[in-house]
């Protein structure tokens, strides 16, 4: 597997960042919406409804003020914004170290842009895959994605950047787990996952039932034992070790440190806890929030940055790095 890794000088700069964050309570992550807008029509998410999204602000200020570790390009759809790979080499060019990656469905994204992005300095692409059959392109009302990305991810991966695929656990997809872990290895891709949460828009259609428990409990074996092989995804230990409880109490788990450790903004630089949570406050006035009492997802963005920076996540994290 050919992953682009960060410089010596470029992990040292990101792991001093990180200490100086924890210790002054800046965000770890910083997730910015690009656009509300969505080209895809996925029945969990009700982006591609929107009709106007705000207009995109001053993203470096945005970026300058927070100061995060890493920041995520997300929307919406993010490659509906034209000037993505501008605003990639000015954010990469206003800070001494940032980690910057940007998720996307894949369905606008070709080697040329993909190249274009690298180019202005992306660290990531990270790319939504539910399924490796049509389903994928069912899920998403994208006829042929799934082929496409079947063609281009491999490609990209060959390139020598890092490329990532983002799967999120549900009941429909158990049988399709592990296979995406494997094809991901075989592309010469990384994997996050992440757990179906129906908090986005209300639907529990795809949330884990208990009598699929056991079925869970054996994706997550197999997924951990794939990991000790092949060592292509980039979650922690803590965090998949954590699955099954998260869809086994219907209460969730406690101790999210959302509006703290990471936040979301909306185009127009909006502070939300997350994805999830209306806006409160304005980028310029954010200065952190009381703790959420919030546990309803087990969501990636959420569960890495609560496992500790113990020795062994920082040969973890070192490894992909």
């Amino acid at each position: 597997m050919v992953i682009r890794k960060l410089t010596a000088r470029q992990k040292l700069l990101g792991t001093a960042k990180y200490v100086r964050n924890r210790l002054r309570r800046r965000p770890l992550l910083v997730s910015l919406e690009m656009t509300r807008h969505c080209n895809a029509g996925c029945d969990f998410c009700d982006d591609w409804r929107t009709r106007h999204s705000p207009r995109l602000g001053d993203v470096v200020d945005m970026v300058q003020r927070l100061q995060p570790v890493v920041l995520a390009l997300t929307g919406g759809e993010p490659l509906v914004e034209k000037r993505l790979p501008d605003l990639v080499r000015a954010i990469k060019a206003s800070q001494s170290f940032i980690y910057v990656y940007v998720v996307t469905n894949g369905s606008l994204l070709t080697e040329a842009r993909a190249a274009d992005l690298f180019a202005a300095g992306l660290d990531q692409l990270s790319i939504s895959m539910n399924y490796l059959d049509e389903r994928h392109d069912q899920e998403r009302h994208l006829p042929g994605l799934q082929a496409h990305l079947r063609d281009l991810v491999p490609r990209l991966a060959a390139s020598g950047n890092t490329v990532v695929l983002n799967t999120v656990i549900m009941r429909d997809n158990l049988d399709q787990i592990v296979p995406i872990a494997r094809a991901a290895h075989a592309w010469g891709a990384l994997v996050s996952f992440s757990c179906y949460s129906p908090f986005k828009n209300g639907n529990r259609a795809h949330t884990v039932a208990p009598q699929e428990k056991a079925a869970l409990q054996q994706v997550v074996a197999e997924l951990q034992a794939h990991q000790r092989r092949c060592g292509n995804l980039t979650n922690s230990r803590y965090y998949l070790q954590r699955i099954v409880a998260y869809y086994e109490d219907p209460a969730g788990l406690p101790g999210c440190r959302a509006g703290n450790d990471f936040v979301q903004l909306t185009p127009d630089g909006r502070v939300r806890q997350c994805a999830e949570f209306s806006p409160f406050v304005d980028y310029r006035d954010w200065h952190g929030m009381e703790p959420t009492s919030c546990s309803r997802c087990w969501n990636a963005c959420r569960g890495e940055s609560e496992a500790s920076l113990t020795l062994a996540r920082v040969g973890e994290l070192i490894r992909r790095t």
